[in-house]
């Protein structure tokens, strides 16, 4: 039995507790308790810190974890994606670029992600402590494609992951420009079968909705030249709210990025609580996008969790970053909602909630600590001291440090 003790501890889904202390016994927590509890036995004093669940990084590509820098956004949308591309034909070694963003991503104080796949890359490697969904990202507009599509999801759902992981298998039919409308209903049939998540990258940029709305524009003229794109495909005058009606069939459904979402969608989603947005704050900023409506889902009770996209857009893979951007930015939002985006809304939205998400007895010792202030206001919120801490000072997986901040 280890416990640990802190000036702040943070469950997310009850209210902080000063000096309050977590007991773990192997992996697992097994309570969450005020300094004053009569249970005996030593206890770690971590000092002024705060600890906090582990993060989840709800939506992300580590196949390109290997990138020094993003690929810098072109003069369209599809022109970022045919250097994208390029990219991704002349990697020799995708599973290094996953262990590479794995490392990463757990020294940054995520321990749980929602890996989209292109491959079967992850399962080369040894990820047994690292808990979340891999999404097989599958693609085909032309009905030559479709079958080669629902072979490969098929074959995905029915392989077990790596030994003693806690992985989840989900489908992720790309986006409405690189899925046939009737390959991705089939898809989210197979989704239903099999009780798996699904991730759509949807209302992600106006070209998409052009596309939809009119069949034209550079999301067209790219589909075009990679001779995926014949006129009828996708109807006229199709909607994002024509993809969300058939994803809200499925258990956990991710909407990623979402950056156009309009009323009537928001108001769907409101209604389907099964379905969760996936906003990438760095990412969503780097294309220079419109506003984000991040808050006016929240206001509308919508789940939105946090997600870093992939190193071809972000510099980094830390949720942490991500959180502290957005904290810069609205700086009168509150703390403890941006940190429950970057936690437990996450676990929700990934359908691991019931292991992961918060401090919480009987869900894997996952966790983090950051190194508080000391000169911060003692009467400010607990969560808001932990966001303008000195950062990630200690990360422990399945209650295992991988950092440990009592060196």
């Amino acid at each position: 039995m280890s416990r640990f003790t802190a000036r702040w501890v943070i469950p997310v889904d009850q209210p902080p507790l000063e000096w309050g202390v977590v007991e773990i016994e192997g992996e697992r927590i097994v309570a969450i308790h005020p300094p004053f509890s009569e249970q005996a036995g030593s206890t770690t004093n971590l000092g002024e810190a705060a600890i906090l669940p582990g993060l989840v990084n709800a939506h992300t590509h580590l196949e390109f974890s290997d990138l020094t820098e993003p690929v810098a956004p072109g003069k369209s949308f599809a022109d970022w994606i045919d250097r994208v591309v390029e990219r991704r034909r002349g990697q020799s070694d995708p599973s290094q670029a996953v262990r590479q963003g794995l490392s990463e991503s757990l020294a940054s104080g995520t321990t749980t992600v929602g890996e989209i796949a292109t491959s079967d890359a992850w399962r080369s490697i040894s990820i047994c402590e690292a808990t979340g969904v891999v999404y097989r990202e599958l693609i085909g507009l032309k009905p030559d494609r479709w079958e080669p599509a629902l072979e490969i999801a098929r074959a995905h759902l029915r392989k077990a992951p790596p030994e003693n992981a806690n992985w989840i298998r989900g489908l992720s039919p790309h986006a409405p420009y690189s899925v046939h409308p009737e390959l991705y209903r089939r898809l989210i049939d197979l989704a239903v079968e099999a009780g798996a998540p699904v991730a759509v990258h949807l209302a992600e940029t106006r070209e998409e909705l052009e596309l939809l709305e009119h069949g034209t524009g550079p999301l067209v003229e790219q589909l075009t030249k990679f001779g995926a794109w014949e006129t009828g495909l996708i109807p006229k005058g199709s909607r994002v709210l024509d993809y969300l009606i058939p994803l809200a069939e499925v258990d956990h459904g991710l909407v990623i990025h979402g950056n156009y979402l309009s009323d009537a969608d928001i108001e769907f989603l409101a209604h389907h609580p099964n379905l969760s947005v996936v906003y990438c704050p760095r990412t969503h900023a780097a294309f220079g996008h419109g506003p984000h409506p991040w808050r006016q889902l929240l206001s509308a009770g919508v789940r939105v969790a946090l997600g870093t996209d992939s190193r071809a857009s972000n510099p980094d893979l830390s949720i942490w970053n991500e959180v502290l951007a957005l904290m810069n930015r609205y700086p009168e939002f509150n703390a403890g909602q941006l940190l429950r985006m970057a936690t437990l809304n996450g676990a929700e939205a990934l359908g691991c909630d019931h292991e992961v998400g918060s401090l919480t007895r009987g869900k894997l010792a996952n966790l983090l600590v950051v190194r508080l202030d000391a000169e911060m206001t003692p009467s400010e919120p607990a969560e808001h001291t932990a966001l303008r801490s000195k950062g990630v000072s200690g990360v422990m997986q399945r209650g295992c440090w991988r950092d440990d901040p009592a060196r």
